[in-house]
C-alpha cells in the first residue's frame, strides 16, 4: 500500500513539476525574453492583442478596424480587439492591477502621452524599454529628436513608440490677410490693433487655448528660457512675465475686449466659420483640410505658422506590464507605424492625420504620396511643419502656467 502511494505521490510530483517548468516558460515569456522584432513575430502567432484607446475619434476607430486589423490578421496571423477608453480609466484600471499584484491583464496597447505617460512611468505600469525591439522605430523615426527623447519634458527611455503628430497651426482666411498672415507676435498685435475685435483665443485650461498662450510666450521670451526655469510659481512667472504682459497689451483690441472669451474649439470655430473673428487654430495639423472639406470654411482658409515656429508633440503607443502578449504587442506597434498604415491613416477617409515620422528618411515617393494628399487642402507640408516645431513645454509647468495666466491676465 506504501509503495502505491509512493508510487501515486512521485507521479503527482512529475506532472507539477512538468507543469512548474511550463509555467516558467510562459512567463519568461511574457515578461522579457523578446530582444528583437524577429523574435516578437515568431512567439506571437496566432495570438489575440488588445489595444486601448479614445473612443471618441470615429475616422481613427475605423482607421484600425478596416486597415490595421486586417493587416495584422493577414501579415502575422494576429488578431486584434480595439477596446475604447480613456486613458484615465486605463492608467485607474493598471494602477488598481498593480496594487493587486496582478501579474498578468487584459490591456497590451494603449494609446498615451504627456501627463498620462509620466504617470504611468513614475507608477512602472509599462514595459520596456520597446523602441529597440520595433522596427519602424529605426527604420521611420528621428530616433534622436526631442519627440523620441522627451513626453512633455519627460525622458522617454524607449517606453513609448511616436504614434501620431501634433502641432499647433493657425488659420486665415487669405483674402482678409491680403498683405500677409500674422507670423509673429508683433504682426499679430498690429492686426488686432488695426481690425478690432477680430481676433481671440480659447481661455485656458482648455486644451489648445493653453497651447496658444505658452506659443505666445515661446515666441517672445524663447522656448529654452522656459524649459530651464525652475516649475515653481514665483521663477516661472519672472521668465514668463513679458508674455503675460504681451497678452494684457493685446488684450483691449480681442474680441469682447478680452472680457470674455471662448471656452471651447467648437465655439472658437463656429465664430470664425461665422466671421465673427478673422483667424482660428488646432493642435491638429489638417484641421483646415478637414473643416474645408466638410464646407465650415471657407476654400481660400490656408494654415500659417509662426516664423519661431509653433509648439509641437506626439501621441505616443505603449504596453502595459501586465501584457501577456508582449511579443503581439510589440507587433501590433510596429504595424500601426508602419508606411503603409501611416499612408492610409493621412487620407481624408480616416482623419488627414500627420504621420511622427523623419520626412529625410523617407523615399521621395512616400514624400510625394503625402504631399499629394495634403496638396491644395490649406495645409502646410510635411517638410515645413517639422521645420518649424518647438517642443512641447514640461508638462508639470503647465498648470502653474495656466495659474498665472488667470491671475495676470484674466483677472488683470
Amino acid at each position: 500500500m506504501k509503495k502505491w502511494v509512493m508510487g501515486l505521490l512521485i507521479i503527482g510530483m512529475l506532472f507539477s513539476f512538468a507543469a512548474c517548468k511550463t509555467g516558467e516558460t510562459k512567463e519568461a515569456k511574457t515578461t522579457d525574453s523578446i530582444s528583437n522584432f524577429s523574435e516578437a513575430v515568431k512567439e506571437s502567432k496566432g495570438e489575440t492583442v488588445t489595444f486601448y484607446g479614445y473612443g471618441g475619434d470615429e475616422k481613427a476607430n475605423a482607421w484600425v478596424d478596416e486597415v490595421v486589423t486586417p493587416a495584422m490578421k493577414e501579415k502575422y496571423d494576429i488578431t486584434v480587439k480595439r477596446v475604447p477608453m480613456d486613458i484615465d480609466q486605463i492608467l485607474n484600471k493598471l494602477t488598481t492591477e498593480k496594487e493587486a499584484g496582478t501579474k498578468t491583464g487584459d490591456i497590451d496597447v494603449m494609446w498615451i502621452n504627456g501627463e498620462n505617460f509620466y504617470t504611468a512611468k513614475q507608477a512602472k505600469l509599462l514595459y520596456g524599454p520597446i523602441t529597440n525591439k520595433v522596427e519602424s522605430f529605426d527604420k521611420l523615426m528621428d530616433v534622436d529628436g526631442h519627440n523620441s527623447k522627451y513626453d512633455f519634458g519627460v525622458r522617454i527611455d524607449g517606453y513609448e513608440m511616436p504614434y501620431g503628430s501634433a502641432q499647433l497651426v493657425f488659420a486665415g482666411d487669405k483674402e482678409k490677410f491680403a498683405s500677409g498672415f500674422p507670423t509673429d507676435t508683433k504682426a499679430l498685435l498690429d492686426y488686432a490693433k488695426a481690425h478690432s475685435g477680430k481676433i481671440t483665443y480659447t481661455a485656458p485650461p482648455e486644451f489648445t487655448g493653453s497651447a496658444f498662450v505658452r506659443n505666445i510666450i515661446c515666441d517672445i521670451v524663447g522656448y529654452d528660457k522656459v524649459e530651464k526655469a525652475a516649475a515653481n510659481k514665483e521663477e516661472l512667472y519672472q521668465v514668463i512675465k513679458p508674455g503675460l504682459d504681451y497678452l494684457n497689451e493685446i488684450k483691449p483690441y480681442l474680441w469682447q475686449e478680452g472680457k470674455t472669451y471662448p471656452t471651447t474649439m467648437a465655439e472658437l470655430d463656429q465664430m470664425f466659420s461665422a466671421g465673427q473673428i478673422d483667424m482660428s487654430y488646432s493642435y491638429s495639423q489638417m484641421h483646415v483640410a478637414e473643416k474645408r472639406s466638410d464646407n465650415e470654411f471657407r476654400p481660400t482658409t490656408e494654415s500659417f505658422l509662426f516664423d519661431k515656429g509653433t509648439i509641437a508633440n506626439q501621441s505616443y503607443l505603449a504596453v502595459a506590464d501586465t501584457s501577456k502578449v508582449k511579443g503581439a504587442a510589440l507587433v501590433l506597434i510596429n504595424e500601426m507605424t508602419s508606411e503603409s498604415a501611416q499612408l492610409k491613416k493621412a487620407e481624408a477617409k480616416y482623419g488627414y492625420s500627420i504621420p511622427p515620422f523623419d520626412s529625410k528618411k523617407l523615399s521621395k515617393e512616400t514624400n510625394q504620396k503625402f504631399a499629394d494628399l495634403y496638396k491644395n487642402q490649406g495645409v502646410l507640408s510635411l517638410e515645413e511643419l517639422q521645420e518649424k516645431q518647438i517642443p512641447e513645454v514640461q508638462a508639470k509647468k503647465i498648470p502653474i502656467i495656466e495659474a498665472l495666466w488667470k491671475e495676470h491676465v484674466l483677472h488683470e
